[in-house]
This record gives C-alpha cells, sequence and structure tokens, in this order.
C-alpha cells in the first residue's frame, strides 16, 4: 500500500460521507480550503447538540467523546455523541423534519462506523446503540435563529451491530482513504 497523504492527516465520517456523494464538493472545501456546507438546518444541530450536552453525566458516560484510531492504516477521528463504558454502548442525536424509521436507522452508516471505531479503540464493538430523533419545524418567531424550533417530539430507535457489518466499514475506510490520497497526491502535483 502507498503512502497515504490525506488533507487533515486523518478521515471523518463527515468526510467520507462527503467523498461518497460529492467528489467536487470535498475537493473544494478539503483540497482547496473553500468554504465549509453551510445551512440553517446544520447550524441548528450544532447549537442544539450543545444544550444536550448539559445533561446529567454519571461515572462512565462521555458525551460528545472524541477518539482518535488507526483503523487499516488509516487515521480516524471521529466524535460521538455519548458512550457509555460501562455498558459499551452509544448515542447518536440527529435533528430535522424528516421522520426517522427503524429501517433509516438501519441504512445509516454513521452508526456502523461509530461501532467499528469503538472496537478499534476498545477491542471489541459495541452490541447496540441508540439514535435519538428530535423533530424540528420552521419557527414562526423566537426559534434557535429565529429559524427552526424544536416540536417536542423525541422518538429513540435502537440498533444492534455484528462483526460483519465492522469488517465491512474498516474496507470502506481504507477504500475512501486510499481514493482521497491518490486524488490529492495528484491535485498537489498539478499545483507545481
Amino acid at each position: 500500500m502507498q503512502k497515504l497523504i490525506l488533507p487533515k492527516n486523518y478521515l471523518s465520517y463527515s468526510a467520507m460521507t462527503m467523498w461518497l456523494q460529492n467528489k467536487a464538493r470535498y475537493i473544494k472545501e478539503y483540497f482547496e480550503g473553500g468554504e465549509k456546507l453551510d445551512s440553517k438546518y446544520l447550524r441548528f444541530g450544532k447549537e442544539s447538540a450543545k444544550t444536550r450536552e448539559n445533561r446529567e453525566v454519571k461515572p462512565g458516560e462521555f458525551p460528545e467523546l472524541e477518539l482518535e484510531v488507526i483503523i487499516k492504516g488509516v487515521p480516524i477521528l471521529s466524535k460521538i455523541d455519548f458512550y457509555d463504558s460501562n455498558t459499551h454502548t452509544f448515542e447518536e442525536d440527529k435533528t430535522g423534519k424528516c421522520p426517522w424509521t427503524p429501517v433509516r436507522v438501519q441504512k445509516h452508516e454513521q452508526l456502523p462506523f461509530y461501532a467499528t471505531v469503538l472496537r478499534a479503540k476498545y477491542g471489541k464493538k459495541p452490541e447496540r446503540c441508540t439514535l435519538n430523533w428530535f423533530e424540528t419545524k420552521e419557527a414562526k418567531e423566537g426559534g434557535l435563529h429565529n429559524e427552526i424550533e424544536f416540536t417536542g417530539l423525541v422518538k429513540s430507535f435502537d440498533r444492534e451491530f455484528d462483526e460483519s457489518e465492522c469488517d465491512r466499514m474498516e474496507d470502506l475506510i481504507l477504500k475512501v482513504a486510499e481514493e482521497i490520497s491518490e486524488a490529492y497526491q495528484q491535485y498537489i502535483k498539478d499545483q507545481i
């Protein structure tokens, strides 16, 4: 394997997803230092995460757990919304008006990505996680940024993992990192 050269020296879930979904946007943001994607929905999600971080934390529980691991030679940086070391489970919080369903949760690749990171860090995969959906709507007045507010509806979905999902995710991480590295090295050569 050729030495990996990544624009930020690590791969995150959001960077991996951006590469898979929109390479042109990834190149503009990560190679060229262009502006990050911004919207009222992203701003609301970030701001509301700060308020949820203030929940009561017991020994062994970690809100906003930041992990750095190496998976198949790829440096990974992850920020998991909530991790419980007592049960080796995690939670991911989502906001938005588009409903989350059990099928959507099962297909959401961020969850096996985090399970794979936790397996790399602690030597075993989590058996399950919980995705918490906080429904939002357009604000009439007074909402965060006067644009979006919570409806009060919260739904939680449990999701289980098996080893094959983590193995598949490791392969995907390596594939994406190699593609990014190859494109980035070509980009650097083209700038000379």
